[in-house]
């Protein structure tokens, strides 16, 4: 196969580490006989307007997930990788703004839960966040997306919080999200 042209055997800058296959997003290490998945870091959030009671949320065309159970669409939450260079908090404005249409007034003050590994055999951490906002912490703006056709497929929604108990997350990440928030609000 081609994807495995790309193996590489060579010596990296930790002990007992090797890669085995590396392309732009995600690299796989031989650590201590352990396949490490490498990524990048993330940050997640629910975007939660408390004047009018909503989340913001957004459905996904994820290529991976369809492959998986050949659904279309995914309900996913506001997040992405965090890019080099960038904090947590750096990551997580630049998504609210491609991926949510949201700007935040500049003394917002983010604070984010516990970062979280994804699995055991994965590096990257989640650095998960509940944003609540009032219409005085923000301004809305045209969701742009990062550029990418993945992107540019996805839809923005508002969904009110009696609902919160009808979405259907696809991965762990938003599930755990949603159920943190739904202790946030006590439901």
């Amino acid at each position: 196969m081609e994807l495995f042209s790309k193996l590489k055997k060579e010596e990296t800058k930790k002990d007992n580490e090797k890669v085995l296959y590396q392309d732009e997003h995600l690299s796989l290490i031989d650590y201590e006989d352990w396949v490490v998945l490498k990524e990048k870091d993330g940050v997640i959030c629910i975007p939660y307007l408390i004047e009018t009671n909503q989340i913001i949320v957004r459905q996904e065309y994820i290529p991976s997930y369809k492959y998986a159970d050949g659904q279309e669409y995914h309900l996913a939450l506001v997040g992405g990788g965090i890019e080099q260079g960038e904090s947590p908090e750096m990551a997580l404005l630049r998504e609210l703004q491609e991926e949510a249409g949201l700007v935040l007034r500049d003394n917002f003050k983010i604070e984010f839960m516990k970062p979280l590994f994804v699995s055991k055999h994965a590096s990257s951490k989640w650095y998960p966040c509940i944003l609540t906002l009032t219409e005085n912490d923000y301004h809305e703006i045209m969701v742009k997306g990062d550029g990418s056709k993945f992107e540019s497929m996805a839809q923005v929604a508002k969904v009110d919080v009696k609902y919160l108990k009808s979405l259907n997350a696809s991965d762990v990440i938003t599930e755990y999200m949603l159920e943190m928030f739904k202790r946030y609000v006590n439901l």
